[in-house]
């Protein structure tokens, strides 16, 4: 609460006046006055059966006087309250005004000449020793803004219009927050902020500027499917501390995103009314450079900024968003390790995430990043301050998403769960696709997103103590590539002493998605797809590929699939791979840069060749193949291709050869019985795509690790279907269970995810104890220890009994309640383990 201190009236009294304004008004004498119209915020819900547009709106006016400074800071006092007060009225207005049809028509002059005097003030001298903020708070009830039925197509698909100051330099100028709707069909943002920076909307991406407004401030919502918003930058060269405020106005553009976030008839895009009080907070705290904190590391200083949890907790912590690990891997560099960024001089901006690297959104089906994408991102809730070191277990989070799309940035992983906690988060971007992982001889050796890894790991190690960070107690943990890939760097040798414990949410480098064939083919095939018609040799290939555009690398990835490669259950064309090659002289395996790993998993497992000190926690959700039930709808075919060539799921890392069609029938007859391959036997298919894409290589690796390790192994089964759950949310399901990707949503606080849950609800409960836990192995290497009294955690977790992990397999059941159990699944993989004896020899 906001309170004016030097009369020392303190919160009662705070809440006294706001009492007595919302229910007297503000007196014209005040310098708040409340407009009923002005510059505004549409808020333009479209509901199920209509789109029904309302407006409220936020000007914020800068503004000279001449008072002393108890005066001007008791009036400052005052307008943040009646600025409160505003609000409330707004909401009160949109709520019960609709009914009103009628405007008074001198409004229409009044805006007329608000706005000329507005732009007047533009050009007046900012005395910045004795200026204050107005806020001016207030609604539109026109007739064509209120009530109206316009479809978001509509205001969408005309021409828009772009303001922008005519000056960069040191002004008071009006600073707007607005989202302006009306039925000349502009839709454009305005957005004010102390660093220059704008909402904007460049190709396929529509951007929140988090200095105001944090994500979760905004909701896009396509029948239950979440578009990814992203944050861009554009930058004034302008000192920030020798201004105010700067305006900023940028037209929303027709693009494809946007297009498709606004066009279906149940979609909604709205700016919550409930959580206007909280923006104009935002707004306020956005000015103020005591927000704003500079952290020193090995290669110069980043700015980085304070800010309050959004998961209702109270307090905040400190954000360091977008901080460079490497140099762009362009030009030359492209397929090849990154080198470590460059020192600088001066204070680098780190309010704001980098670029992600290029990739295909799955969800809105467009293409979106930049090469120029090796940044990492920070987050914790103390820094050194002095004698004063925290000292906090530190939390390396890798992004799933197949090795060829995602980022690490807070739309999806939100850091206020774990921070609250008292550990230091970590997130980072990590080259996909072609760019991350092909591979074409010893020029482009493969594995460039992992050693990207390694390269943002040695960052930690050489940077994180600054930001409140013990880097002799870093976790690494990811979701499904993600995880597979915290699997890969327990097995590559350059990963050895960056990190102290690791945890693997739905996936294994065992998975048959995980790994790829070394080959130069597929180099050759999207080099010919893309129009290569020179010599077929490898340094020819490769320069073509290096000169083509990042973008069109991405788009023709999958074209190099083969028929061979989904038979052999591979869908994803780029993916790690075994680095070792022979030159033209025949010596194998000749290394022009460090390899990442030069022989497979499981022969690693075999020579017992891992980093067998290092405490593991893995797992699964229990229906992790509805991941695919989207894909099934939009390409129904697919069903009866399986149907047809029921041999394409025959595992590739079975050793059958002839007798493939006699396993495929034995698999198909455990899983369906006599049905057929179709819509009545999606939940057999879930079962089986579960076991076959997911649990099988999960719990194979539990056991290699448990069996030959010096550490504890946790495994766990995700089973609670709740409100939190991430990827039905994000695809729209509607079936029971708990799909690929849910778990995330009780870890990290998802942008979109406006959920008013009640605090006794038993999400909110399973989301506690996920987050204790996960962050209890990151600071004990246990995730239910002992010597902690802890209510939330009454269940002990126990690790797998290295001396039996064939007969009884330990895991805890994370459901509404927490159970330990043992052999999850216990048929199906009974099944399994004999089919891998009988053709393999072992199950391990």
């Amino acid at each position: 609460m906001l309170f004016c201190k030097p009369c020392g009236s303190g919160i009662i009294l705070t809440l006294l006046t706001f009492v007595l304004v919302c229910i007297i008004g503000i007196p014209e004498s005040t310098s708040i006055a409340i407009a009923p119209s002005t510059f505004g915020t549409a808020i333009a819900r479209a509901g199920k059966f209509s789109n029904t547009l309302k407006l409220f709106t936020l000007t914020l006016y800068n503004y000279n006087n001449n008072n002393n400074n108890k005066t001007m800071a008791c009036r400052r006092s005052l307008e943040y309250v009646a600025a409160l007060a505003a609000i409330a009225m707004a909401l009160a207005l949109i709520a019960f005004a609709i009914s009103v049809t009628n405007l008074n028509r001198n409004n229409r002059n009044e805006r007329k000449e608000n706005n000329n005097n507005d732009a007047n003030t533009t050009n007046r001298p900012q005395v910045t020793n004795n200026s204050e903020t107005q806020l001016l708070i207030g609604t539109t009830t026109s007739n064509n803004l209120i009530n109206s039925t316009l479809k978001s197509t509509d205001i969408l698909s005309s021409t828009t219009t772009t303001t922008s100051t005519s000056t960069t330099t040191t002004t008071a100028a009006t600073s707007t927050l607005s989202l302006l709707t009306s039925t000349e069909k502009n839709f454009h943002i305005a957005l004010p902020t102390l660093k220059s920076v704008v909402t904007a909307v460049t190709s396929n991406n529509i951007i929140p500027v988090d200095d105001v407004i944090e994500v979760d401030d905004a909701v896009a919502v396509i029948d239950n499917k979440y578009g990814e918003f992203s944050t861009t930058t554009i930058t004034s060269a302008i000192d920030p501390s020798t201004i105010e405020f700067v305006n900023f106005s940028i037209s929303l553009q027709e693009t494809t995103a946007w297009k498709t976030l606004t066009s279906h008839p149940n979609s909604l895009v709205q700016l919550l009314p409930s959580r206007a009080m909280r923006v104009v907070q935002e707004v306020v705290r956005s000015f103020r450079k005591d927000t704003q904190v500079v952290v020193t590391t090995s290669a110069g200083k980043v700015r980085g900024r304070f800010q309050k949890y959004r998961s209702g907790e109270r307090g905040g912590y400190y954000s360091f968003k977008g901080i460079r690990y490497g140099q762009a891997p362009v030009g030359d560099r492209r397929f090849r390790a990154a080198e470590p960024e460059k020192s600088w001089s001066g204070i680098r901006d780190a309010s704001r995430e980098g670029n992600s690297c290029p990739h295909k959104n799955m969800i809105l089906d467009t293409f979106k990043g930049n090469e120029d994408c090796l940044f990492i991102n920070v987050f914790t809730a103390k820094l050194p301050k002095g004698e004063y070191n925290p000292q906090f277990p530190v939390m390396v989070w890798l992004h799933g998403g197949g090795y060829s799309f995602g980022s690490g940035n807070t739309f999806l992983y939100g850091p206020d769960y774990l921070v609250a906690e008292n550990v230091v988060l970590v997130t980072l971007n990590y080259r996909l696709g072609p760019l991350g992982f092909l591979t074409a001889g010893p020029d482009a050796p493969g594995n460039q997103g992992l050693k990207d890894q390694i390269l943002a790991l040695k960052w930690v190690r050489d940077n994180i103590a600054a930001f409140g960070g013990d880097p002799n107690q870093v976790t690494v943990f990811g979701e499904s590539a993600g995880a597979s890939s915290v699997q890969m760097l327990l097995l590559s040798p350059l990963a050895k002493g960056l990190f102290q414990r690791a945890i693997s949410e739905s996936g294994s480098a065992l998975n048959p998605w995980s790994m790829g064939e070394n080959s130069v083919a597929r180099a050759a095939r999207l080099a010919a797809n893309l129009g290569y018609v020179g010599a077929n040799n490898t340094e020819d290939i490769l320069e073509f590929l290096r000169r083509a555009p990042a973008m069109k690398l991405v788009e023709a990835a999958p074209t190099t699939l083969t028929e061979e490669d989904f038979r052999n259950n591979i869908g994803l064309p780029f993916v790690p791979v075994v680095e070792g090659y022979w030159n033209k002289e025949g010596e194998k395996n000749v290394y022009y840069e460090a390899p990442f790993i030069t022989e497979s998993p499981q022969e690693s497992y075999r020579k017992q060749k891992f980093h067998k000190n290092i405490p593991y926690l893995t797992g699964y959700n229990t229906h992790e193949a509805m991941l695919f039930i989207r894909r099934l709808r939009k390409n129904p075919q697919l069903l009866q291709i399986i149907e047809n060539d029921f041999e394409r799921l025959v595992p590739h890392d079975l050793n059958v050869t002839d007798q493939r069609p006699r396993v495929s029938r034995d698999i198909r007859q455990f899983y369906l019985g006599s049905k057929q391959v179709g819509i009545e036997s999606v939940d057999e298919m879930i079962a089986l795509l579960t076991d076959l894409m997911f649990l099988q290589g999960i719990r194979r690796t539990a056991r290699n690790h448990a069996k030959y390790g010096n550490a504890p192994v946790y495994m766990y089964r995700f089973s609670f279907d709740g409100a939190l759950g991430l990827y039905k949310r994000m695809l729209g399901l509607q079936r029971p269970g708990v799909c690929h990707g849910d778990e995330m949503g009780y870890l990290f606080k998802f942008g979109f995810f406006n959920l008013s849950l009640d605090p006794k609800s038993m999400e909110v409960l399973v989301k506690n104890r996920m987050v204790r836990m996960w962050t209890n192995f990151a600071k004990y290497g246990n995730p239910t220890p002992q010597h902690i009294d802890d209510n939330l955690l009454t269940t002990t977790w126990q690790p797998i009994n290295p001396n039996d992990v064939m007969q009884n397999l330990n895991y805890m059941d994370i459901t509404t309640n927490l159970e330990m159990k043992t052999n999850p699944e216990t048929e199906r993989q009974q099944f399994w383990d004999y089919m891998y004896e009988h053709y393999n020899g072992n199950a391990m």
